[in-house]
């Protein structure tokens, strides 16, 4: 599989734009299992038909060829085929609203037609597909979204950017005094982008960061634990396990070259 990744480096572009990525060849696997990774994507879909599901209980569903893979706090399957290539825009979750004219939070746990959303997504599925290389991609969109860019106001960007943040003890009322908002107006916020309550948003946060040093480190268990402001071992298994179905250590056992993807 051939994998390239570039943040987003244009001035204007990175208000709305945090990474771009694409993954293009035939996998040697039959299934990809995606964990929360606190992220929401635009996907553009280049090869074969894609099927995902949200359960072992539930049957699979094609993926459109270009969709808004929304925040997530359950894990996806994917189905894969015998070709896939996948353009995908990492956007800030505050940003969402501006472009699609729908919170983000409106896509938790959803994957959603963009030509359902606006048909405009339509045109540029087929610009993206007719340009060359991946370079040459993130320049096209670059380009096409500058002119959707409007103001994003700074406290909802702080908001959304805090998922990425490094974790430290916090409750509701001193993030909301943080955001200088009230803990009932930062509840608000916290749903529209996120799609989730302040106090959800805070053990959210807590699991990706710890997601992400169990992916790319050996630290313990209990050290991890320690950095992501668990109470003990045994509340992070726990919590880690809510999100993921599995232990962290089952985690560790089946992870994939990517932070939150198990191939099998």
């Amino acid at each position: 599989m051939d994998i390239s990744f570039a943040h987003c480096d244009h001035i204007n572009a990175s208000r709305f734009v945090r990474s771009f990525w694409q993954i293009a060849g035939a996998p040697n696997y039959q299934h990809e299992t995606i964990l929360p990774k606190g992220v929401v994507e635009l996907i553009f879909s280049f090869g074969d038909d894609v099927f995902f599901s949200k359960s072992i209980q539930t049957q699979p569903v094609g993926i459109p060829r270009c969709f808004v893979n929304g925040m997530n706090n359950i894990p996806i399957k994917l189905h894969t085929p015998r070709r896939q290539v996948f353009f995908g825009v990492e956007l800030h979750p505050a940003a969402v609203k501006k472009l699609l004219k729908v919170p983000c939070g409106e896509f938790l746990n959803a994957i959603t037609d963009l030509q359902l959303v606006n048909k405009e997504f339509n045109s540029l599925w087929q610009q993206l597909a007719e340009a060359g290389p991946f370079e040459q991609k993130v320049q096209l969109f670059q380009q096409w979204i500058i002119g959707k860019l409007c103001p994003v106001h700074e406290q909802e960007m702080a908001i959304s950017n805090f998922i990425n943040e490094t974790p430290e003890p916090v409750n509701v009322s001193t993030l909301a005094a943080n955001f200088c908002y009230s803990s009932r107006q930062l509840n608000r916020k916290a749903q529209e982008i996120f799609g989730m309550s302040t106090e959800a948003l805070i053990r959210y946060k807590r699991y990706v960061h710890a997601l992400k040093i169990m992916h790319h480190t050996h630290e313990t268990l209990t050290r991890i634990s320690y950095h992501c402001n668990y109470y003990d071992q045994a509340h992070f298994i726990r919590e880690f396990k809510e999100f993921t179905g599995l232990t962290p250590g089952e985690y560790r056992r089946q992870k994939g070259h990517l932070a939150g993807h198990i191939f099998q």
